[in-house]
């Protein structure tokens, strides 16, 4: 169960990391793919309004959800420190 909890831990961070920075740097897009630039989204160039929806928006989303998981990951773990204790004071007695 512990290995099971770290691994999981590990995935949630690697996962967590790679969203917000795709949402921090979404810009880079436009340079990588300087096609892109030519449409328009409400009235405004891509290159400038995608960034700005995904830099706060997106940013802000990943953000609650992130915690969400987080909360519920915390949880698990308490739970899992919680057995371990009542574990350990059965066997001691």
């Amino acid at each position: 169960m512990k290995e099971k909890l770290y691994k999981k831990e590990i995935r949630l961070t690697v996962i967590f990391s790679v969203l917000l920075l795709l949402m921090g740097h979404s810009a880079s897009i436009f340079v990588l793919f300087p096609s892109l630039q030519t449409g328009t989204f409400w009235g405004f160039p891509t290159q400038y309004i995608v960034p700005i929806l995904l830099g706060w928006f997106g940013m802000a989303i990943v953000c609650l959800i992130m915690t969400l998981v987080c909360n519920k990951f915390d949880d698990e773990m308490e739970e899992f420190a919680n057995s371990q204790k009542t574990e350990t004071v059965s066997v001691d007695q």
